[in-house]
């Protein structure tokens, strides 16, 4: 009898040891926190099916659990107010191993009247915001580090919508604000070293055609899985220009109209040109800031 109450106690104590090793190797195995911060883009707009978003396919991927804060509209001032006044966003930054930013876009977001001028090479109103960015952008960086100083902190950068699918004024006008926004960026990490990797979804999209959605802004349901493999690329430490996802190219057809594009854009350029300097008072209406 003796004999077996030793066993069976035995038993008990290999037991007990199973059950703490299990429950010690749960929470190990606790799974990562995964933030994303920011606008549209970062919310998932242009994904015609949710699963699609690039945040949903890197949490499902990696087994992350996934907080998504991002918001249509948002501009750098408004992730400055979020960073630094949403408690509930704070305390997700807090909690977080990885936290993704995509921002800027909406700062520079141009309306009917810039375009027009833009088109005609006038983009000295780029100025004025490129330094509110800078200014907001490094704000809301400083919070998020002072937030969390040990998570692996990504901002990604902004891509041409228009790339190869308008008149070549059109696009270089927004290669403009594009490169407004990604130098910011750069500048920021280039006097704070260290402060965060850059996920380079410029350079990805870069003569890739069928990234961006029907609406010419957000990113495709194939944009957002391009984005997704930028992100876990620079997560891992792995990242190139061209990430091993299929993009739904339309190389070929978008090249056979590109004289057609240029044509057009002689056009239209033009016609802006004649009314700006034959008809003044009329371009003062339509171009009215």
């Amino acid at each position: 009898m003796g004999l077996k109450k030793s066993v069976a106690g035995i038993l008990c104590l290999v037991l007990l040891c199973l059950s703490f090793g299990m429950l010690a190797g749960a929470q190990d195995s606790a799974p990562l926190q995964f933030v994303v911060l920011g606008d549209s883009i970062a919310e998932g707009a242009g994904a015609i099916v949710k699963n699609n978003i690039y945040a949903d396919r890197i949490a499902r991927a990696r087994g992350y659990e996934l907080r998504n804060f991002g918001k249509g509209g948002d501009t750098s001032a408004d992730l400055l107010r979020k960073v630094s006044s949403d408690e509930t966003l704070r305390q997700a930054v807090r909690e977080a191993d990885i936290i993704a930013v995509s921002i800027g876009g909406n700062d520079f977001y141009p309306s009917l009247s810039l375009i027009l001028n833009g088109l005609l090479g006038e983009t000295a109103w780029m100025e004025p915001r490129r330094g509110a960015l800078r200014e907001n952008f490094a704000g809301a960086i400083a919070e998020i580090r002072a937030l969390n100083p040990n998570a692996m902190l990504i901002v990604q950068t902004l891509y041409n919508p228009v790339f190869a699918l308008m008149p070549p004024s059109a696009y270089e006008m927004y290669e403009d604000t594009i490169q407004g926004v990604n130098g910011v960026i750069r500048e920021y990490l280039a006097l704070h070293p260290g402060a965060y990797l850059i996920a380079d979804v410029y350079g990805a999209f870069a003569e890739r055609y069928g990234m961006v959605s029907i609406d010419m802004v957000h990113p495709s349901d194939c944009g957002h899985a391009v984005i997704a493999a930028v992100l876990m690329d620079t997560i891992d430490g792995t990242q190139t220009r061209q990430p091993s996802v299929f993009a739904c190219a339309l190389d070929v057809p978008v090249r056979l109209l590109r004289p057609l594009l240029a044509l057009l854009d002689r056009a239209l350029v033009g016609t802006l040109g004649f009314v700006r300097d034959a008809l003044p008072s009329i371009w003062a209406r339509i171009a009215k800031p």
